[in-house]
Parts: C-alpha cells; sequence; structure tokens
C-alpha cells in the first residue's frame, strides 16, 4: 500500500513543510560544516494524527518522504539541507504506518532509510514504552541497551538527559545518532542533563512540543512531562508556573498516570545525593498534583524510592561509568549495573521492568491505575 493524502491534509503538509524549510535554513551553517557525519532516521513529538521525522546526511541534498497509507506520492522538499525533517499531518491515531525516506543530490542517492511509525494511541488503549538515561561514554553499551529495548517493541522512548558527554562535541552525537539507529520505529523523548548545558546542538538535532527545553505530551491515557532542571525552576521562574498550568490543564482530562522526566533527582542514594532545590520546589508540587511517577538520570546506576504516593525511578545506566549506591532508609530498590526500565500499561495499571540488556531483571513492581 502506498500514501493518499487528501487534499486538504496535502495542504496542511505543505504550509508545515514551509515553516520547517525556513527553520533549515538558520541550521545548514553549523550543519553543513560537520565532515562525514550520517545520523539514520528518528521518530519525534508524537500526536494521535502527526509526527516528526528527522535524518542527518554527510553532504546537502534534496528531501523525499513517503508514507505507505493508499499511493506512491512522495513528499518533496527542495532545499538542499543535511538536516532533513518532515512534520507529517493527516494520520490516523494508534496507526502503524510504513514509511521510507530518501536524499538525493541530483541523480546521486545520497541516503536512504525508513522503518514503521505510530500515532500516539487512542484513549483506553494498552502500550508499552522504556525509559533510559546517561547514555554518555559508552557507545557499544549504549548499542546494547537500545538494542534490547527495540527487541521489546517499546512505542515510546524516554532518556533522562546526559545523552552524550558534551553537547559541542560533535563526534559525541555522531556515536549517540549511531547508537539510537535501532529505535527507528519507536517515537524518541529526552530531557536535558548537566552535560548537555546550554543544549545549543541539542535543540537543533530534536524537535519536541512547546519551547523544547522544557515541554508536556500525552501519549494515550498517560499525561507526560519533561522538565529542564538546568535552568530556573523555583517558584517565581517561567518553568514553575508553565508546569502548574499544564497539570491543572491535565487533571481536567483525568489521565490514568502522570508521570515527570528530567535529569537532576530530588533524592538519591548514589555520589550526588538530594538535589535540595529539587526538594524543595518540585516535590511539593508532585505530592499536591498527584504525580505517580518521576524519571532521573544523573546518579549512574538504577535506584528505586517511594515517598509521600509518589514514585521515584533514577534510570541513569545507558553507558556512563557506573557509581557507587549505598543503600538506606526509603530505598526500595537499586542496581549498580547499565539497564533500562520497562513499562507496560494496561487499563489496570503499569507493571515496571528494571532490565539489564541481557535480560537479567534488576527489579519489577505493579503500580495500580487510580
Amino acid at each position: 500500500m502506498f500514501c493518499y493524502f487528501r487534499p486538504d491534509r496535502l495542504q496542511l503538509i505543505m504550509k508545515e513543510l514551509m515553516k520547517l524549510m525556513k527553520a533549515r535554513r538558520f541550521l545548514v551553517t553549523l550543519i553543513s560544516m560537520i565532515a562525514g557525519l550520517s545520523f539514520g532516521v528518528y521518530l519525534s513529538d508524537a500526536t494521535g494524527e502527526q509526527i516528526t521525522i528527522t535524518w542527518f546526511t554527510e553532504e546537502p541534498s534534496d528531501s523525499y518522504l513517503i508514507v505507505y497509507d493508499g499511493s506512491n506520492e512522495w513528499i518533496h522538499s527542495e532545499t538542499e539541507v543535511t538536516l532533513h525533517r518532515f512534520r507529517v499531518s493527516g494520520l490516523r491515531p494508534g496507526t502503524s504506518y510504513a514509511y521510507s525516506v530518501k536524499s538525493m543530490r541530483g541523480d546521486k542517492l545520497v541516503y536512504r532509510g525508513g522503518g514503521v511509525l505510530t500515532t500516539s494511541p487512542q484513549r483506553n488503549s494498552p502500550f508499552r514504552f522504556a525509559a533510559y538515561g546517561d547514555s554518555r561514554s559508552d557507545p557499544e553499551v549504549h548499542k546494547a541497551i537500545t538494542a534490547a529495548i527495540a527487541a521489546e517493541n517499546a512505542s515510546l522512548v524516554i532518556n533522562t538527559g546526559d545523552l552524550v558527554s558534551s553537547d559541542d562535541d560533535i563526534e559525541s552525537w555522531k556515536d549517540f545518532m549511531k547508537s539510537v539507529e535501532s529505535l527507528s520505529n519507536s517515537v524518541y523523548y529526552s530531557a536535558i542533563g548537566n552535560h548537555e548545558s546550554d543544549a545549543v546542538n541539542y535543540l537543533r538535532f530534536f524537535a519536541y512540543p512547546g519551547n523544547e527545553r522544557y515541554y508536556s505530551f500525552w501519549y494515550g491515557d498517560i499525561f507526560f512531562v519533561c522538565l529542564n532542571t538546568n535552568e530556573s525552576f523555583d517558584k517565581y521562574s517561567q518553568q514553575y508556573i508553565w508546569f502548574l498550568t499544564e497539570l491543572e490543564k491535565a487533571a481536567v482530562l483525568n489521565p490514568a498516570f502522570t508521570i515527570v522526566f528530567f535529569h537532576h533527582p530530588p533524592y538519591s542514594f548514589g555520589p550526588h545525593g538530594d538535589h535540595f532545590y529539587v526538594k524543595e520546589y518540585l516535590v511539593p508540587v508532585f505530592e499536591s498534583y498527584g504525580v505517580d511517577i518521576v524519571l532521573n538520570g544523573h546518579d549512574h546506576g538504577y535506584q528505586r524510592m517511594e515517598k509521600n504516593g509518589v514514585n521515584y525511578i533514577i534510570t541513569a545506566g545507558g553507558g556512563a561509568p557506573l557509581y557507587e549506591i549505598l543503600p538506606g532508609p526509603g530505598l526500595k530498590a537499586y542496581g549498580q549495573s547499565h539497564h533500562y526500565v520497562l513499562f507496560e500499561y494496561t487499563l489496570d495499571g503499569i507493571s515496571i521492568q528494571a532490565k539489564s540488556p541481557q535480560g537479567e531483571i534488576i527489579d519489577s513492581i505493579f503500580i495500580r491505575r487510580h
């Protein structure tokens, strides 16, 4: 089957393409300086009707995309760039589509890739997602973890930050992108870690909702919020006010679970310890607004705690050197190992397993839907 877009949908797609083409011109200068760089296709910012598809090529080239759903019409951008990005509209919720991308320079094929994209599920639909973090430092470990996640058929993947060793190190980004190639069928979201710092390249490489530094999104019955603990989040900050507003708006829609993810944990038994300001400003919000799960990175390894009805999970074993964890009161489970966390959402609740890339189960818990 091939892709058919109704005329009104095609017009919407082309309007989005024009916006993106203007944004691309801003990126061409930096990205074109990256020699020998070729990143596989990846997905981000999925809704029930839209999704963003991105890939990189070593040399500037034209962009082509086809979503297989009825006809063989390619969407085409004639602007020669190395960053290729399409925002596809007119899709159906909870639906999987085969897709292909290619980059051409004249008659020369520069890149070809593709996979299966899946839009955000409708309400009252089960789905599987995964989380991990601190993927910097060891690309081989990172590849093993993403391969294991891909084998789990997780439709959504979250990285809790410190994706790379340094945001301005292009080689680190090259290693990262090659490591996540196996996740080309999953929608990828991430938080900014301290190693991303000002996140100049991070914000160029990824397309997320809102201002992209912090954002929220629905995925089926679950409301997700990504915060940025590299910038102000005190009670007088723009981010804090935005956070409260997003939680209040979401509460009206009655999410089955609210999950917040960001890099620096409020509680930790690793060497970094508790984060004072996260405890002072954000923890009271989690407790007041009924946040169910908080996902963090930063202290390399796995930890799980529960405080005042909030489940805190540190998943920071994506490739960075592992830290010693000294258990104490309140630590429910931990593991000094590289790992990812698999979540299986059903209408009854969420089953959670922390797993090594070799399949060893480090921890498991079931959180019932309230």
